[in-house]
């Protein structure tokens, strides 16, 4: 930033306010958790975080854990969702080398083999910031959120074994949620506003993704089409011991990881000769991921591009999905999502029961269900494009 001198304006006046600009400290929105290595880092509330993690809470362990991990990279996560829906129809062996010319990190090429997945944290890139900046600041917190609400959506009959899963723990152990097979993972799709029983915070209403083909009905989860995992789900949650009330940490299977980044990278590096071990950020991609130092001038044009089109859409300043239920303020008019981005851009995150997303009397506004081949898929007179059901195929 840069102050002009105006004319007859006092040179030691000017001198002051220069002084007085910089000596100020820099204002952080609350919506946005900073790292936990800066010191004075904003720190979200319980009611805060539960709201941010409502859609993603009861995915299975490994992948809740490579989501959240993934989010803290949120322009490669944007370049991946593009590029997935580019290459679509890629599958197996040709999938893994296409990946392997790519410089994602690993957590985000795995999200490749769950589209829906990835598609939702591509579309709602303010939410997947937040996601990964609490992840950062409030890793164990976060996970307490999430364990938290698995713990009322089990209370509410809505969270229990199937076909599709299986669910251990509950009471004062932590609650631990599988693939039912293990080379086989399930996506649920179910409204936050719902699944728990009743949401317990009115001040953060849920973040809630209705993904494209999804219809509410009797059940409160719902399955598509199993997608196959091979080595793609290498990541887990260490709940802590003695309850978990605090010691979360996000893990990784070294074997499988390393068999993952094996297929799927050139320059991939092995971790550890077996067991698990903690994840780690890398602090120089998220760096770059962000913006910061070395993010410019070794990216091409358009990439470079794509970031200032997310800075300019609220990911690094206002929030597209509900900003304001993580403490930041906004105008009554910008409630929904219409006008962030200076255009009619809209989130499919819905900020209440009633809002945008709501699936009661929705419909498909043509033969095809599923919302596929950018169908629209409406609900409380808004639309958004489809491009898939979300956890696999037809149901």
């Amino acid at each position: 930033m840069s102050l002009s001198k105006k004319p007859g304006l006092p040179s030691r006046l000017l001198v002051g306010l220069v002084s007085a600009a910089l000596a100020m400290p820099a204002m952080v929105p609350v919506a946005y958790a900073q790292s936990s290595q800066q010191s004075g880092a904003a720190q979200l509330s319980q009611a805060q975080l539960s709201a941010l993690v409502a859609p993603i809470a009861l995915y299975p362990d490994s992948l809740v854990s490579q989501v959240l991990m993934a989010s803290t990279y949120p322009l490669e996560v944007a370049e991946a969702s593009s590029w997935q829906k580019a290459n679509s129809g890629l599958k197996g062996n040709a999938l893994n080398q296409a990946l392997q010319q790519q410089t994602w990190d690993a957590s985000v090429k795995s999200l490749v083999s769950f589209p829906p997945v990835l598609n939702m944290m591509g579309s709602e890139l303010s939410w997947t910031q937040n996601l990964g900046n609490a992840v950062l600041a409030q890793q164990s917190d976060v996970m307490n959120a999430i364990q938290a609400l698995r713990a009322k959506a089990q209370q509410s009959g809505a969270l229990q074994s199937n076909a599709q899963q299986t669910v251990s723990g509950g009471g004062s152990a932590p609650i631990v949620i599988q693939p039912a097979n293990p080379q086989v993972v399930y996506v649920p799709a179910y409204n936050p506003a719902v699944v728990y029983g009743g949401w317990p915070y009115p001040a953060y209403p849920p973040y809630t993704y209705y993904p494209p083909g999804y219809v509410a009905g009797t059940a409160l989860l719902s399955f598509g089409v199993g997608m196959a995992v091979g080595a793609a789900l290498w990541g887990g949650c260490h709940w802590g011991g003695g309850g978990w009330g605090g010691g979360n940490s996000l893990t990784v299977n070294n074997n499988t990881y390393n068999n993952f980044n094996r297929n799927t990278n050139n320059n991939w590096k092995g971790v550890g000769r077996g067991g698990s071990s903690n994840w780690q950020p890398d602090m120089q991609r998220r760096s770059a991921n962000m913006g910061g130092a070395g993010g410019g001038a070794n990216r091409d044009a358009a990439r470079d591009q794509l970031r200032q089109s997310m800075q300019r859409d609220g990911m690094s300043g206002g929030d597209r999905s509900g900003g304001d239920r993580m403490g930041s303020e906004r105008s009554g008019s910008d409630r929904l999502g219409g006008d962030r981005a200076g255009g009619s851009r809209e989130s499919s995150f819905g900020r209440d029961p009633g809002g945008f997303g709501d699936t009661r009397g929705a419909r498909f506004d043509s033969g095809d269900r599923f919302g596929g081949g950018g169908k629209s898929f409406s609900g409380g007179g808004r639309s958004f494009g489809g491009g898939g059901h979300f956890g696999g195929g037809r149901r």
